[in-house]
């Protein structure tokens, strides 16, 4: 199984860095924020590393998908996994396939496992450990909760679509974004297993939704907040990534550039 066993040294990292293609493509993909940095993953170019002022402090040469479970924030790529101490990326135990780790459950291509118990779940979107249930979303298959070793599975009937984009959590609630083809967006709300309410949302397709004190969600035409049990556009342009809500200043991936924007 996983488990914590560094296999490169800083200097490998540094002379990675060195040697990266400068002229290559730094389309932003996906980002997330963990102990005051922010991580932007690139299409070529590997993880940009911006401090809180949004200056640049590091190239790292990997690719991958981002994830924190606990206070430990991983890269999960076709070379291994990755993850990030003492201010640098050290390569774990490599797992063949795996997309993900979340409270103790390992998420791979082909489904979920966790103490060698596999559970076969489709197109993995998104996914929330919360409470100790795992909550997982799916592009088409609907939406899994899993309690222990229970699995409760949610489609369309009991969810407005079977499109899951994101999930987050606020005051309690899961809140999940549902955006397919042809069909208008939608946010549902949903309290212990049920819909307690669902707006159907806008022609917008949803891209992320962030809660913290605010509950805010992001989609292909702008930046919504949801005040008053309603949903306000604050801000256009296309959001890729909320990252961080902190002290009235939203930090977040707009148009392909990281953005620090005073809301209030």
């Amino acid at each position: 199984m996983l488990i914590l066993s560094c296999q490169r040294s800083k200097e490998e990292f540094k002379k990675e860095r060195l040697s990266l293609n400068y002229n290559c493509d730094s389309s932003f993909l996906d980002g997330v924020y963990y102990r005051g940095r922010f991580f932007i993953l690139t299409l070529e170019c590997g993880i940009f590393e911006y401090d809180k002022s949004l200056k640049k402090n590091k190239i790292y040469n990997l690719f991958g998908k981002f994830s924190i479970s606990g206070d430990s924030l991983f890269l999960i790529s076709k070379n291994g996994i990755y993850t990030y101490k003492n201010q640098d990326f050290f390569q774990l135990e490599k797992m063949e396939g795996l997309i993900g780790y979340a409270g103790g459950f390992y998420l791979s291509e082909k489904g979920i496992f966790k103490n060698f118990d596999t559970i076969e779940i489709l197109e993995i979107e998104d996914y929330k450990f919360y409470n100790n249930e795992l909550i997982i979303g799916t592009n088409g298959y609907g939406l899994y909760i899993i309690r222990d070793s229970k699995v409760m599975h949610f489609v369309l009937g009991s969810l407005p679509s079977n499109f899951v984009k994101s999930i987050s959590i606020y005051k309690d609630t899961l809140v999940i974004g549902f955006s397919e083809p042809f069909s208008k967006s939608k946010i549902g709300f949903f309290y212990k297993d049920r819909a307690i309410k669902v707006f159907e949302f806008s022609e917008d397709y949803i891209t992320h939704i962030y809660s913290d004190s605010f509950l805010f969600v992001g989609t292909s035409s702008g930046l919504f907040k949801y005040e008053n049990g309603q949903f306000y556009k604050i801000l256009d342009g296309y959001i890729l990534k909320i990252l961080h809500f902190e002290n009235n200043e939203l930090f977040l991936i707009l148009n392909g550039k990281i953005k620090k924007l005073n809301i209030f």
